[in-house]
């Protein structure tokens, strides 16, 4: 595994300190490292892991603290930052969209989690497989989920594009992000490809009544 788990808790624990990360986000955000985490195979192969972390504005970020912690900028454009880190681990920092419009109780004055990403970038066939099999850990855990890209089309969002991804969604405002496939920047251009609003966050679609008075409505696992 190349992502360093002792270096990432003490960066999580930096973020929460710097009031950047919640409680409850730091708790979601360490769990990536517990031995029942369901997507434990995807991550052993991943070659980073990142935390995407809307902000009121980048320019108010610590980065000579980032700085301090070894951290680099690898990518920068307007209202989106990106540092690179010792053990693998990512911090991007934005204030500008890149998720679907959903109901959420996100304030965009103050930082919060928008997803955690693993980055999976060989393109070899062992990795596809283990890529692909994220619907079918989705399922079993009762977790939405939704493709972008099918490998031949690629995804294109933040300035960088990859060949495909998966996201995931483990409940309200707890998204993962699966990407496969190199890693593209475009300087001078913006990728369309926003984030999939989570359907956590949507109203419940109430079923009809019928003769089956007691039926409840369930959320439909399989998303295409």
């Amino acid at each position: 595994m190349k992502i360093n788990f002792q270096n990432l808790n003490n960066l999580l624990q930096m973020l929460h300190g710097e009031q950047l990360l919640t409680n409850d986000e730091l708790q979601f955000a360490l769990s990536v490292a517990k031995n029942n985490f369901p997507f434990a195979s995807q991550l052993t192969i991943a070659d980073s892991i990142h935390y995407h972390i809307h902000v009121h504005n980048i320019g108010m970020l610590p980065q000579q603290l980032f700085f301090d912690k070894e951290g680099k900028i690898v990518n920068k454009q307007e209202g989106y930052i990106k540092y690179s880190f010792p053990g693998a681990v990512n911090l991007i920092f934005s204030h500008i969209e890149v998720a679907q419009k959903e109901q959420t109780k996100n304030n965009s004055d103050h930082a919060y989690l928008d997803h955690i990403g693993i980055d999976i970038r060989s393109e070899d066939k062992k990795a596809y497989i283990i890529f692909q099999q994220i619907p079918f850990l989705a399922a079993q855990n009762d977790y939405y989920f939704k493709r972008q890209g099918d490998g031949v089309d690629v995804v294109k969002c933040c300035h960088m594009q990859v060949k495909e991804k998966y996201w995931v969604y483990a409940g309200k405002n707890i998204n993962y992000e699966f990407a496969f496939g190199p890693l593209v920047i475009h300087e001078n251009g913006f990728g369309v490809d926003l984030r999939p609003a989570n359907p956590f966050n949507k109203p419940a679609i109430e079923e009809s009544e019928s003769c089956c008075a007691q039926t409840k409505s369930k959320a439909k696992i399989f998303i295409n």
